[in-house]
């Protein structure tokens, strides 16, 4: 990447800024909340006209069981091809929460960052996706012609797990294995200024068990009937505690569905060498006191609720808290539990017997783990213990993957980001499971999400905002663009 390409690809953002703005306000202003199917075919089109925009020889929605997703090609002539994976759907709002119109799209002049952009979906999906777009478009009016070609397969579904995206990448895997590596930048930067991302993603089942009186064929059946019939009358809530008392054991620290220990390896000491050096990274990093640097553990920052210990005192060995945190088997959360009477304001009644019961879970494993293997032992669990009248509907089921931190994505993501004066830090692992990493499992290249500067926040609260002005701290709109321009070129070279 050469000084002069940067500086054009900085003029081209820098004169289109005006237009740029406008096409992240579309986007967020068009409401796509996937868990009440709400504007997601409406959000889908709007990302073809873009890729239209941008000149890609192909852009066309992907239509499938559930919402449509993008699938777009744009072919540079270049000798690498990046995949993009973007996300289109947004949580859902509560609007009494939100000082501004969660879908308006308005700039507002802070104290802190200058104009920031309101709305769901500004930073962390729909705007900062449009960010890249805004920057791809730039490369191509500064240098003429892009230096990689892109492929874009996009969905409109993932806070529901992505149900459908394994279907349309089927459609294109034909063309998606040509490409050299899975690149998704948004606006990455911290309230420090720094830039985090993941080196690797947890396998994961998404899933509910669903228990009923008519599938049982003992109970209530089709509704609810009186408390007081309990005496004589089984019960299908009482039913889903045994159901959940079989999945686990110790405080659900043991998970007891046969085999599912089989495909677990123990961290090497190659695996435990790398937490130790992020972990030494981390210390110096952060003004945290070394013994409490396990606070940094990816989710315990995210809710409302606190944190004050970890199971089986981990916090007394911050090293092997990481460890057990990407490489512990362990980890099968009960998302919720609903069952009958769910208290005042809900529109349920007391002193009932449920007819049915319902809970969901998210089961995340580390390397090595297949998801479908887990998904038939999970099912034979429940028929071999008299559950076979459970019903077991699968959300999301994603692979693993993990990503050379020497490879040519991440080291010119490192370059670029330690041009501008900034951290790049980069986790072994996530403890997340996501779709992308599909990229990585089923092609065997790079995978590198959310890496770039710029800022926002708010993205699961209320008066969500993405940051166009900046200050000493964190990127404008332009430094944000430019960023992703740079690092596909220096990726390119």
């Amino acid at each position: 990447m050469s000084e002069s390409d940067s500086a054009a690809v900085r003029e081209s953002i820098e004169s289109n800024l005006d237009s740029h703005i406008d096409r992240i306000q579309r986007a967020v202003q068009q409401p796509s909340i996937s868990v009440e199917q709400r504007g997601l075919r409406e959000i889908s089109e709007l990302m073809v006209d873009y890729l239209n925009e941008l000149g890609c020889d192909e852009a066309t929605l992907v239509e499938t069981d559930g919402a449509p997703g993008v699938w777009g090609y744009y072919d540079a002539g270049a000798e690498k091809t990046l995949i993009n994976y973007g996300m289109l759907d947004t949580r859902p709002v509560n609007p009494d929460d939100w000082t501004h119109d969660p879908f308006g799209g308005e700039i507002e002049e802070t104290d802190e960052y200058g104009r920031v952009i309101y709305g769901r979906g500004s930073v962390k999906v729909k705007g900062a996706f449009v960010a890249w777009l805004n920057a791809l478009e730039a490369m191509k009016e500064a240098l003429g012609e892009l230096p990689v070609n892109v492929m874009f397969l996009l969905e409109a579904e993932e806070i529901n797990g992505s149900p459908h995206y394994y279907d349309m990448l089927d459609q294109y895997e034909d063309r998606l294995k040509d490409a050299d590596a899975c690149f998704c930048p948004l606006a990455g930067q911290g309230g420090d200024g720094n830039v985090t991302g993941s080196l690797g993603y947890k396998s994961a089942l998404y899933f509910t068990l669903d228990v009923s009186g008519r599938s049982w064929g003992r109970g209530p059946q089709g509704g609810n009937v009186h408390a007081m019939s309990n005496v004589t009358v089984d019960s299908p809530s009482w039913r889903m505690v045994d159901v959940l008392s079989s999945l686990t054991s110790d405080n659900g620290t043991h998970i007891d569905i046969e085999g599912y220990y089989d495909q677990y390896e123990q961290p090497t000491e190659e695996e435990r060498e790398e937490i130790r050096k992020f972990v030494e990274t981390l210390d110096e990093q952060t003004e945290t006191p070394y013994d409490e640097l396990w606070k940094h553990l990816p989710g315990l920052a995210r809710g409302a609720g606190e944190v004050e210990n970890l199971t089986d005192d981990l916090q007394e060995d911050v090293v092997e808290a990481f460890v057990q945190h990407f490489y512990g088997p362990e980890s099968f959360n009960i998302q919720g539990i609903n069952t009958g009477y769910l208290g005042p304001d809900t529109g349920t009644k007391p002193f009932i017997l449920p007819g049915d019961a319902h809970a969901t879970f998210d089961l995340r494993m580390p390397r090595g783990y297949d998801p479908e293997i887990v998904r038939q032992q999970l099912r034979d669990h429940l028929d071999n213990n008299g559950f076979e009248d459970v019903e077991m509907e699968v959300s999301g089921q994603h692979s693993w993957c993990k990503t050379d931190p020497d490879s040519d994505l991440v080291q010119a993501a490192q370059t670029v980001i330690s041009n501008h004066g900034c951290n790049l830090t980069l986790w072994p692992f996530s403890a997340g499971g996501v779709p992308w990493a599909v990229f990585g499992s089923k092609f065997n290249i790079p995978v590198l999400y959310g890496v770039g500067l710029g800022h926002g926040a708010n993205s699961e609260g209320s008066d969500e905002f993405f940051v166009i002005d900046g200050n000493d701290t964190v990127a404008s709109l332009v430094d944000c663009e430019l960023s992703h321009a740079e690092i596909v070129m220096e990726y390119a070279k």
